[in-house]
């Protein structure tokens, strides 16, 4: 029983080094970085004005950051599968004059992610239970 003990205890940390590696294989957003094409809900497309680039950055640790319209975000994430789950994102607070309404349905539409599906450079989430579609391109 004694030598059953110890081989468990000596593989703990060969098991904890491997678990981390097999998560980040299980998610392929991490280390990513995107820039926001369209905003799509119903018949509606949004795209960013030009003015600054709308960005998303997946980190490996389950971080999302980016840049908003006007401010930077940051949120939690969660991917299995083709599921994916965000926080509502915290932000700077600033203002910037006409586009605070398309900064917030931008962030309303990453808490409300539920699906995901890459195809190529191209990232497309849906979001609201099928409300809307945000769509990426891959940012080098």
């Amino acid at each position: 029983m004694g030598y059953v003990l110890r081989s468990l205890f000596a593989m703990l940390p060969v098991l904890s080094m491997v678990a981390p590696a097999a998560a980040n294989e299980a998610n392929i957003l991490a280390n990513t970085r995107w820039e926001l094409e369209s905003l799509i809900e119903g018949r509606t497309m949004w795209e960013p004005s030009g003015r600054t680039e709308v960005t998303l950055e997946f980190q490996a640790d389950g971080t999302a950051t980016g840049r908003a319209p006007c401010n930077y975000y940051f949120a939690s994430y969660t991917v299995e599968g083709d599921t994916l789950s965000m926080s509502s994102a915290g932000s700077t607070r600033m203002f910037c004059e006409g586009v605070m309404e398309q900064e917030g349905r931008y962030l309303r539409a990453l808490a409300q992610a539920n699906t995901f599906q890459l195809v190529g450079d191209e990232l497309r989430i849906e979001y609201g239970n099928g409300q809307g579609t945000l769509i990426f391109e891959k940012d080098d």
